[in-house]
């Protein structure tokens, strides 16, 4: 394994079973158990450690040529010299192991399309990343924490990890011994603190190269070269590595492996910190762990140890001077915190020194704490706890908290490179542990601040004062916010000293505090049990004090209230222009003190803290909302009227969202009619009810609002934030969802009702206007993400299906919906507003510019950034778009049109006629797509893929792309992949996805694997499409794209083996169909994905060529045959039996169905090859070929290779009846018609659609309820109850159909295999006899079973039989001699089996016309092909005995084909019959023909010709071959009947001669009958005159003299026609004629002489002309 696998893969794998191991997926000691991952690893790790420098030894033993890397020896030649030497420079290591890099990085050139010394630098550091993170996994397990921090193991399934291995393994292997014993040189802390001192100096070495590029003019401001690329890539992920180490190193000393001097020198290393950057933030959690491992009480060392390290770091004099002054105050202060808890009490006497005063030590720390905190220690820890935040989601009320207490600490360098999710629970909680320790060990320090700051207030003329206690409040808002496990210990216990610091810190607060402690308490609130705490803290309103606007003792929701009611009156008596957002700081005189409650900033947080709270606990939103004595939501809107600041006015309205959190109808409705109230001008007006107000009209203040409402960042966003919730579904909508998110009268005073104008506010102003206007693009992004989330909203909830059900049912929607009527909902949903928008350039142009960002930007960002998050919605848009276009454009558009009133306002011309017709203007939308795929962010991943394959399935974008004018022009998205060989880029990153090993450990819940599926679903789509053409999936496949061609490139990827075409060929050969529990559905859905791709491939006559070539050169026949699975009666799938009565129910089914569809491209493909081989006269191959279905391949070394033969494949019939599944009687739905449910898969199946069942049961639900019954709980109960039962049989009937149906796909290609197999075997003697006889017994117990019952697998199997019937037929006479008596039994046998069950299946009218037709050939060849004498003959009386015991019913069902059948079968039966009379005769017999007679088939049939002759002459000149054989199969039936003499008495008992007489074609001139678009006609017309006299001429001949006289009435009645006949005959009177003509000619006078024969005509006309004779003479004489 160790020698297929590199050490990038291993570690990959490693690194994922511990993945597994922290999701308890799997028990922590199966991590272990793989050898080959473990060693690996540690391998890895060693080297991070060590790092082999550079040697001369190694060195010259590359250049003589010849290295060994893993024992392996290998020929170095020069410019693989080089490269190794490169890259041994650039990272710095020994030589050969740089050798064995770049040999493991041979294969990512064509995938990463870079260099081999790029590609091995990349594995380089990818190699590291893994080893570290694996270790910070292992060390993670160890402690029992999960990645978030926060999640509650009582929410986890399964056990709680069992830690013992990992512990175990931790011990030994990593930490080696106890810190005190081992080594330096091997322990855990110091190799770690040297690892990261190293990457410092490798950064800064890097940043110098950059520097020196830059002094040189090397890098511009375009995009990076290839070089710099790399360069940034090292720099990024070196740190990366160093997060990684200080994670480690933080996890380590908190696990006691760490020693003094270890924590002296890393202080000492912290002195020299002379930036503020990424390398010194990572430093941070390790502090906290140092200083609580040798600084706290619980950190395991005395107190006399603990002073003794005090007064060495961190001493009361001459302190040494550190680079960042502000740092150096942080750590201080960081120490005290913990250092000061060894005093809270009596400390031991042994301990302290004597002579000591412990009260003046106190006093002592107590003012280097608060030196700390003027030197900056506070404003530090913000500014990490700050910066550590992604900056993409633009919070700007903390933003501005942010700025404005951080006043020492200078920003986070430009260059810096975003925090792990890791680091940063990492970081909070070590700031967690701070704040409890200063909380906790300093009071009096923390009581002192706040005497200070009111102080300071009390005597700063300039309201000044130091803001250290909100800074600190705002580090724990930053500490715990998203933690809310974390939270609870504020509110756990009541009497803790948390909480207690929770009512200390709420009393009496300025306005600065109580700002800070709003985001403090916020954030403690982080899911509902927190917020209901909160709520609870808010209510108690503790004592109240007297005066006016005086506050109580804590802050409360009353006191809250009491502020924004007073700011509000303060605003309504003296409007005025927003006051700048600042604190104001000092003691206020009274009239600042009323006036104090107006500051901007604390209003912000007070509404953001409703905000939190409202949207985590419902007690809290309930309350706001409903409060009896303080109407919150007129009091914001009223507030949003005045001229507020935006940020103000931002809270203001994300307030309002909040209230909106899992929302009724009622509650919707009604802020809708506040919020239009408020837009209309409705709170304006009362708010300057006071004052002088120009009058204007609701219309005026709309347009007012909104063009104020657009400005900027904060006001558009909240505002379209409240709009996103108030058109989302209620929480007590109906399933149906068939409501407007709106009252239906919605600003019907003064407009059009409805919500068009906020429709056109967020899509038409702020989307496509409006946020391209702002300066920061973190905000851009944002305001195009909440537009985004709008729209696709309002896409989301309008149900089409209410459109279809009211045309495809006789429903009465009307009354079932919930809206006045369908009309209403369709022209009043918001959804039709938005779909009208999409149609606009500018709006287009926003989308497109929404999805097009720089490469590098999207690569860096992470998942849940708005930038991601913002292609996503636009790609989301784009598709629902699409897939509502046709509802849109055919039903609802023309209802809106219809209904439009006088005051609805219609958009801009719209731009384009369909979406399509935008996106064409915008081909590099494909290449965004393509190349998002490769930045690792999956669910952008799969919704491009999802977008390319619904971009690419559409026939109308198909169309358009290769549309051209006269001149042919190649498809335009194939141009634009091509512009800048993008298609290279997105081919490699397909080829990545598709080659990375599944996750054995995650199955299909993995990412990887959903990329992998809809990576080949989006292929697969593209080129069904238009499978003839070249396309963009042809493309990336590796062909080269001509207009309507495809050709290999030489030396490209396709000629080089190293295309996404042979990606697919290595999915579909390599990857698995079972494991121990059967066959498993992710793996034959992936191979069942990639083989039909290659199916179009190889069956298109584009790729046909070029495709058959390159499999055959990869023997792809052969892998298939090697790893197919044989089906077994007890092979399970996914763990479910298929006799299982309900099978079609669990996840086994779907499993089976990918399976057989996988089985049928199979040994379609394998048909196909065998076929062009045996063409090609290529026997060696065909040779393989046929001992490879035989039962075994020849591998490389000669050894055989077991296959499953071709009789072994087959074993896809299912048993008979195994799913009996059948549905109960109903009540409730007994009437249910779910026809309009009805739909086909891409199978053909008319299968139900489940979601439109489920649609339509609630409609029916619906309906019942809107005609007025009344329903008891027991009722809907009942109705429950079988809407589950349809749902399950409908499942059922569905999964059936689609396995019949699969089934019959495998028979198909199964039995055209074998008849090439068949056709084009080499086998000689009783090897051929023995194969036909084996397909014969292989097929016929399934033939017998099916004949009757299932018609269209019997068709197949009867189709196979036929064939072999006459192949056996053929060989028999060769193979059947004296010798082989028991082989010649056995054809005999077999053949009368066949027959056998054909004239039980034709009695039983089996099947269709044309499944009979078949039977009654297999008879006729039966029939026809026993020889006279030998073995075979001895059937004979067999085959009349059983044709008798089937009797008259066998015979009545072939009379009924031949007389009403299709042609082809009445064909058949005509030819049957004439086979079975002969029959009859040749023994002597009429059963046959009494038969016929008793059934008045032969009437029938003689009447039938009473329009013989138009009929055959409209048939041959149609052309219609079937009837052709028809008209000649009755003639040829008659004739055959016509030569038996009792056949030959009853056709002319039914006056065959005077039908023939009835049908004028002996009354016809010959030669009048030719055609002039026939000219074979007068040839045929003489073909059915002789046919017809010989039918006549062999009655005569049968009967003898009985009818004599009708012959010679025959011949003298058409005595003009004879003479005709026989003149032409003998050449008198004709020319130069048609051969054919002449023959038809010859057999007319052939037949006219047999009738004048049988009837004497000659010598009865002597005698009749000498009797005349005779007669005239006596007359006359």
């Amino acid at each position: 394994m160790a020698d297929d696998v590199t050490t990038l893969e291993l570690l990959q794998g490693f690194h994922q079973v511990l993945l597994a191991v922290r999701e308890r997926r799997i028990p922590a000691p199966d991590a272990f158990e793989n050898g080959f991952l473990v060693e690996a690893f540690e391998s890895e790790l060693e080297r991070l450690w060590t790092k082999p420098p550079k040697s001369q030894a190694s060195r010259t033993s590359l250049q003589k040529g010849q290295i060994t890397v893993d024992g392996r020896s290998y020929d170095a030649n020069e410019p693989f010299q080089q490269v190794v030497l490169a890259f041994a420079d650039e990272v710095d290591i020994d030589e050969l192991e740089a050798a064995r890099y770049i040999l493991e990085s041979r294969g990512d050139e064509t995938i990463l399309g870079r260099s081999l010394l790029e590609c091995a630098i990349i594995r380089f550091h990818q190699q590291r990343k893994y080893a570290l993170d694996a270790l910070r996994l292992l060390l993670e397990l160890d402690s029992g924490d999960d990645e978030n921090g926060d999640h509650d193991d009582d929410d986890r399934d399964g056990e709680p990890i069992s830690l013992e291995a990992v512990q175990v393994y931790l011990f030994e292997r990593i930490f080696n011994a106890a810190p005190d014993t081992a080594g330096r040189g091997q322990r855990l802390v110091p190799r770690c603190m040297a690892s990261m001192q190293a990457i410092k100096t490798w950064l800064q070495n890097l940043n110098d190269k950059i520097t020196a590029a830059q002094t040189l003019g090397q890098t511009g401001g375009g995009p990076l070269s290839e070089e710099a690329e790399t360069i940034e890539y090292s720099r990024v992920s070196l740190i990366q590595e160093h997060e990684l180490l200080a994670v480690i190193l933080c996890r380590s000393v908190g696990k006691q492996q760490a020693v003094v001097s270890d924590f002296t020198d890393f202080i000492s290393n912290l002195r020299r910190v002379d930036k503020y950057d990424n390398l010194l933030v990572h430093l941070i959690p390790a502090i906290g762990a140092y200083i609580a491992a040798f600084g706290s009480i619980d950190g395991g060392y005395d107190l006399a140890r603990v002073r003794q390290l005090n007064n060495q770091l961190f001493p009361l004099t001459d302190e040494p001077a550190w680079g960042l002054p502000f740092f150096q105050a942080a750590v201080r202060a960081w120490w005290l915190a913990e250092y000061s808890g060894f005093y809270l009490d009596d400390p031991p006497e042994a301990a302290i020194p004597p002579n000591t005063d412990l009260d003046e030590e106190d006093r002592q720390r107590a003012k280097q704490f608060q030196d700390s905190l003027k030197e900056g220690a506070f404003d530090f820890l913000l500014s990490v706890a700050g910066d550590v935040r992604p900056p993409d989601w633009h919070d700007s009320v903390r933003a501005g908290m942010h700025r404005w207490l951080q006043r020492k600490s200078p920003a986070l360098s430009a260059d810096m490179v975003q925090f792990s999710e890791f680091f940063q629970l990492r970081l909070v909680s070590q700031l967690e542990v701070f704040i409890d320790s200063f909380i906790t060990n300093l009071p009096d320090v923390l009581r002192r601040l706040r005497v200070e700051e009111d102080e300071q207030r009390q005597l700063s003329t300039t309201h000044e004062q130091d803001l250290d206690l909100e800074r600190f409040l705002l580090i724990i808002a930053y500490a715990y916010e998203g933690r809310p496990l974390a939270s609870m210990d504020f509110w756990r216990d009541p009497e803790s000293n948390l909480n207690g610091f929770l009512h200390w810190a709420s009393r009496r607060a300025s306005t600065p505090l109580v700002t800070a402690f709003c985001e403090m308490l916020q954030a403690i609130s982080g899911n509902d049990q927190c917020a209901d705490h909160a709520h609870a803290f808010l209510l108690d309103e503790g004592h109240h004090s007297s005066g006016k606007m005086r506050r109580s003792q804590s802050l409360t929701w009353a006191q809250i209230f009491r502020e924004l009611k007073f700011f509000l009156d303060k605003a309504k008596q003296k409007p005025a222009q927003a006051q700048t957002v600042r604190y104001r700081a000092g003691k206020p005189t009274q009239d600042v003190a009323e006036a104090e409650p107006e500051s901007a900033m604390m209003l912000e947080s007070y509404l953001r803290l409703m905000t939190k709270l409202a949207s985590e606990n419902e007690t809290t939103r309930l309350f706001l909302l409903q409060n009896s004595t303080f109407n919150l939501v007129e009091t914001i809107f009223e507030l949003a009227s005045m001229p507020i600041p935006p940020r103000l006015r931002g809270c203001s309205f994300m307030a309002l969202k909040a209230l909106m959190t899992r929302k009724t109808m009622v509650e919707g409705h009604t802020m809708w009619n506040c919020l239009d109230h408020w837009v209309t001008g409705g709170y304006a007006t009362s708010v300057a009810s006071h004052h002088r107000q120009t009058l204007q009209s609701p219309g005026s203040w709309m347009e007012r609002t909104f063009e104020e409402m657009s400005r900027g960042f904060e006001g558009p966003e909240s505002f379209i934030q409240l709009l996103i919730s108030l058109v989302t579904r209620s929480v007590d909508s109906s399933a149906l969802n068939d409501a407007l998110p709106f009252p239906e009268n919605l600003g019907s005073a003064s407009r059009a009702p409805g919500i068009e104008i906020y429709v056109d506010f967020v899509i038409g102003s702020v989307f496509a206007s409006k946020s391209s206007e702002l300066q920061d693009v973190h905000q851009t992004r944002v305001l195009r993400l909440v537009c985004l989330e709008f729209m696709n909203s309002c896409l989301e909830t309008f149900n089409e299906d209410l459109i279809v059900m009211a045309n495809d049912t006789n429903l009465n929607i009307d009354a079932i919906v919930s809206t006045t009527d369908l009309a209403t909902y369709v022209r009043m949903h918001p959804f039709a507003r938005v779909m009208e928008w999409m149609y606009n350039d500018r709006v287009m142009a926003a989308l497109f510019n929404t999805i097009h960002q720089e490469p590098m930007d999207v690569g860096n960002a992470p998942p849940t950034s708005p930038l991601i998050l913002g292609i996503l919605r636009a790609v989301e848009v784009i598709s629902k778009v699409l897939d509502l276009q046709s509802t849109y454009l055919d039903l609802v558009r023309p209802i809106i049109r219809a209904q439009a009133g006088a005051r609805h306002q219609s958009i801009a011309k719209a731009s384009f006629a369909t979406f399509e017709d935008g996106l064409l203007t915008k081909l590099n939308l494909v290449v965004d797509l393509g190349n998002y795929c490769g930045v690792g962010h999956v669910h952008l991943t799969l919704a491009c893929l999802k977008l390319l394959e619904r971009l690419s399935s559409s026939s109308r974008m198909a169309a358009l792309w290769s549309r051209s004018g006269r001149q042919q022009h190649r498809n335009k998205a194939i141009v634009a992949m091509e512009a800048n060989g993008e298609h290279e880029t997105i081919s490699r990153y397909f080829i990545s996805e598709l080659t990375t090993p599944l996750d054995i450990l995650r199955e299909a819940d993995s990412d990887g694997y959903a990329t992998k599926i809809n990576i080949l679903d989006f292929l697969y789509h593209c080129l069904r499409e238009t499978p003839g053409q070249p396309t963009i999936a042809h493309l990336l496949l590796g062909f080269k794209c001509g207009v309507d061609s495809l050709s290999i490139e030489s030396n490209g990827f396709f000629d080089s083996q190293t295309s996404l075409f042979h990606a697919l060929i290595r999915i579909a050969i390599e990857t698995p169909s079972t494991d121990a529990k059967g066959v498993r559905k992710w793996f034959v859905a992936l191979k069942t994905r990639a083989l039909r791709i290659l199916q179009i491939l190889w069956s298109s006559p584009l790729s046909s060529s070029l495709v058959l070539g390159e499999l055959r050169e990869n023997e792809f026949l052969f892998h298939l045959l090697i790893n197919e699975t044989v089906i077994q009666p007890d092979l399970p799938w996914e763990e479910q039996n298929v006799q299982n009565p309900e099978f079609t129910l669990t996840e086994g089914c779907p499993t089976l169905l990918d399976f057989l569809a996988l089985r049928s491209m199979t040994l379609e493909y394998i048909a196909m090859e065998l076929c062009m081989i045996s063409q090609g006269r290529m026997p060696s191959a065909k040779r393989r070929i046929f001992d490879a279905l035989g039962g075994q391949v020849i591998g490389e070394d000669n050894e055989p290779i077991p296959t499953p033969t071709i009789f072994d494949l087959y074993d896809f019939h299912l048993p008979p009846d195994a799913w009996g599944l059948e549905m109960a009687p109903l009540e409730h739905y007994r009437d249910l018609d779910l026809a309009a449910c009805l739909e086909k898969d891409a199978d053909s199946n008319m299968i139900y659609n489940m979601d439109r069942v489920r649609e339509f049961l609630l409609l029916k639900r619906n309906e019942s309820q809107s005609q007025g019954v009344v329903t008891t709980a027991a009722d809907t109960a009942k109705a429950d109850a079988e809407e589950g039962t349809i749902v399950l049989y409908l499942n059922h009937i569905n999964r059936q159909k689609q396995v019949q149906t699969q089934c019959l796909k495998v028979l198909r290609t199964w039995a055209k295999l074998l008849l090439v197999m068949v056709g084009s075997n080499d086998f000689k003697g009783t090897a051929q006899t023995s194969f036909f006889l084996q397909a014969l017994q292989a097929i016929l117990p399934s033939l017998e079973a099916y004949a009757a019952d299932r018609p269209e697998e019997a068709l197949e199997l009867a189709k196979l039989a036929k064939v072999l019937l006459s192949k056996l037929y053929m060989v028999s006479s060769d193979t059947v001699d004296n010798s082989s008596l028991a082989v010649g039994n056995l054809i005999s046998d077999k053949l009368y089996q066949v027959f056998q069950i054909c004239l039980q299946a034709v009695g039983k009218w089996a099947g269709t016309a044309e499944l009979r037709a078949v039977y009654y050939e297999i008879c006729y060849r039966y029939l026809t092909g026993m020889p006279d004498e030998g073995l075979l003959s001895q059937n004979r009386s067999k085959t009349a005995k059983a044709v008798q015991v089937y009797g008259e019913r066998l015979i009545n069902v072939i009379c009924d084909d031949a007389y009403g059948g299709e042609p082809s079968s009445q064909t058949a039966a005509l030819i049957l019959l004439g086979t079975l009379v002969n029959m009859d005769h040749q023994g002597g017999g009429t059963h046959i023909v009494d038969a016929l007679n008793r059934l008045n088939f032969i009437g029938i049939l003689v009447d039938s010709l009473r329009n013989i002759m138009q009929e055959w002459h409209d048939v041959f000149s149609a052309g219609y071959r079937d009837q052709e054989n028809f008209q000649n199969a009755r003639l040829a039936l008659l004739q055959q009947l016509a030569q038996t003499r009792a056949g030959a008495k009853h056709i002319l008992h039914a006056n065959l001669m005077r039908t023939l007489e009835a049908s004028g074609l002996f009354a016809a001139d010959p030669e009048l009958q030719i055609r002039a678009g026939n000219p074979r006609a007068l040839a045929q017309h003489y073909d059915l005159l002789a046919k017809t006299v010989r039918i006549i001429g062999a009655a005569l001949v049968s009967r003898g003299s009985h009818n004599v006289v009708q012959g010679r009435r025959f011949l003298s009645d058409h005595r003009m026609l004879v003479a005709h006949a026989l003149k032409r005959s003998a050449g008198i009177g004709t020319g130069a004629e048609d051969v054919t003509l002449e023959e038809k000619i010859e057999d007319l006078a052939e037949a006219l002489v047999v009738v004048i024969a049988a009837t004497g005509f000659l010598d009865f006309e002597d005698e009749t002309v000498q009797q005349t004779k005779t007669q005239n003479e006596s007359l006359f004489h």
